[in-house]
């Protein structure tokens, strides 16, 4: 599907959809073309959205170009080129969220495994990326550190507990 979806005629495609961002010491620009109605081996299938990721790096000035094709069930009146790639930046952050919970939190190695515990502890960890969030540091490593270093009392203070 993926060689199907990259010899669509996305030359022939206009850009719909165009976004930059400066953040994390990078320059990343995302451009985006849909194909209505392919031919490809993907049931029900109405648009291919291509994203062209190009990424500079501030400190060493290095770039990165990348390409994402992404194949949806939606029709072009139900979903633009913009809702399409806002959807996926979306994702993203989910994706993000997901790896403060494994790698700093640590629940990939979490035992808890029985009943209704494993939810359980998700949202508790989902609570405390908000709290530690919330606190204003670069990173969620660098506010969890913080709180580690008076770890009897801040994360009561987080709370708001006496």
């Amino acid at each position: 599907m993926f060689s199907q979806a990259k010899a669509l005629p996305w030359a022939q495609a206009p850009v719909l959809e165009a976004a930059s961002e400066h953040a994390h010491g990078r320059v990343e620009v995302r451009t985006a073309k849909v194909l209505t109605a392919p031919r490809i081996a993907f049931p029900h299938a109405r648009q291919v959205l291509r994203i062209h990721r190009w990424v500079r790096e501030s400190c060493t000035g290095r770039v990165r170009r990348s390409y994402a094709y992404l194949v949806t069930s939606l029709p072009a009146e139900s979903a633009t080129a913009a809702e399409l790639a806002s959807l996926v930046r979306g994702h993203w952050g989910l994706e993000a969220r997901h790896h403060i919970r494994d790698v700093s939190l640590g629940e990939g190695a979490s035992r808890v495994r029985a009943g209704n515990a494993p939810q359980n502890m998700a949202l508790l960890r989902d609570v405390a990326i908000g709290l530690l969030a919330g606190l204003g540091f670069a990173s969620i490593p660098a506010a969890y550190r913080w709180v580690g270093y008076e770890c009897f009392t801040r994360p009561l203070d987080l709370l708001r507990l006496p």
